[in-house]
């Protein structure tokens, strides 16, 4: 199962997508992070389960209707 690493501090991490092969290769991102970043809080989590959703938007024009004369 992959390994993602977790910046708790910065949700907008983009390392927080990244999944790793092992827990090694986590662990050593998690450090690098750490070392640039002593402040941050960061987790290292194995995927247990990827959930992904599919949105389809569709759009049209409305006919225009006629005013009454006045």
């Amino acid at each position: 199962m992959p390994f993602i690493v977790i910046n708790g501090s910065n949700s907008f991490d983009p390392n927080n997508q990244v999944e790793y092969a092992t827990e090694a290769e986590a662990d050593a991102k998690a450090r690098e992070i750490l070392g640039a970043f002593p402040q941050s809080l960061i987790r290292t989590a194995q995927l247990v389960k990827t959930y992904r959703a599919q949105v389809t938007i569709t759009a049209e024009d409305v006919p225009e209707q006629d005013q009454p004369a006045e």
